[in-house]
């Protein structure tokens, strides 16, 4: 099975996808309205490491879908902590034998769409169609969740 992460500083959007498309089990983690702390940071590292550990005995998951991250200079706080994220958990998967496969937004909205800066209203009507949903993905982010897992099951 292919899971897919997006790890931000608010959100993290995760989705386990069946390489039939059936989705297994998706959901949104760090759902709080405040930026966090340092300390806040350090914590939520260890509770996103912990879910995924647990995660990882639950399900067997045989690749990792991550979206590349691009930041500017405005936003390199964020930075910090989405690194720390991704790092602790390709820590985790590198242990656990897991192939991981990065995409960048444009290779992702080019794969889907047939056009790299396609915007995100497409790129959800597109999964919906992929995956025969009857409603619209809640979030942007969920569709990009589908949307790498997607990839990264076509392109093994």
């Amino acid at each position: 099975m292919i899971l897919w992460i997006d790890p931000w500083v608010r959100k993290l959007w995760y989705a386990l996808i069946k390489p039939n498309l059936d989705i297994v089990d998706s959901g949104i983690l760090l759902l709080e309205e405040k930026h966090p702390t340092r300390d806040d940071q350090f914590l939520r590292i260890q509770k996103i490491y912990d879910f995924f550990e647990a995660f990882l005995k639950e399900h067997k998951v045989s690749m990792v879908s991550i979206e590349k991250l691009f930041f500017t200079k405005f936003n390199q706080s964020n930075a910090e902590f989405v690194y720390g994220v991704r790092g602790a958990l390709i820590s985790l998967f590198l242990r656990h034998d897991i192939k991981i496969k990065e995409y960048t937004p444009i290779q992702l909205k080019k794969f889907i769409t047939g056009n790299g800066k396609a915007e995100k209203k497409l790129v959800q009507k597109c999964i919906m169609q992929l995956y025969a949903l009857k409603e619209f993905p809640e979030f942007n982010d969920a569709a990009d969740a589908l949307a790498l897992a997607y990839i990264a099951i076509k392109t093994k």
